[in-house]
C-alpha cells in the first residue's frame, strides 16, 4: 500500500520563472483506486529551461515517503503546462498538471490502475 501513495509524486511538477528560484509547495494527494490520501511537500528546481527536478515528501498512512522526480514544462505568463513519466517500484506511471499563480492541480494514472490528483499551493 505504500507504494500507492508514492507512486504519485514521480507525476508532479512545479515551475518557476527563474531557473535561479527554488519552488515549494504543500498540499494534498489522493490515490481513488484504494480511496486513500495524505500531504504533500514538493521543492522543485529548473534545471535547464523546461526541464526541472523536484523533491517529493508526504506521508501515507503516517508512514513518511521521499521521491526525486524530474519533469517537462512548456508555456508561458502564469500558466505552464506540466507532464511527466516515470517508473517507481517497477510500475510507470504518467501525469499532467497545471500550474498558475501559485498552485499546481494534477492528474496520474499509473500501468496498475493507481490514479488521482493532487493540489499544492506555493508556500
Amino acid at each position: 500500500m505504500k507504494s500507492i501513495a508514492i507512486l504519485f509524486v514521480a507525476f508532479f511538477a512545479v515551475t518557476v520563472g527563474n531557473a535561479e528560484e527554488t519552488w515549494t509547495g504543500t498540499g494534498t494527494w489522493n490515490n481513488r483506486k484504494y480511496g486513500t490520501s495524505g500531504t504533500l511537500k514538493c521543492v522543485a528546481k529548473e534545471t535547464e529551461p523546461g526541464k526541472w527536478t523536484a523533491v517529493f515528501s508526504g506521508k501515507f498512512q503516517g508512514d513518511p515517503f521521499e521521491y526525486t522526480a524530474e519533469f517537462e514544462s512548456s508555456g508561458k505568463g502564469t500558466s505552464k503546462k506540466l507532464s511527466g513519466k516515470s517508473k517507481i517500484r517497477g510500475h510507470r506511471y504518467e501525469w499532467q498538471g497545471t500550474l498558475s499563480d501559485k498552485k499546481l492541480i494534477g492528474k496520474y494514472r499509473s500501468s496498475v490502475g493507481y490514479h488521482g490528483e493532487f493540489r499544492l499551493t506555493k508556500e
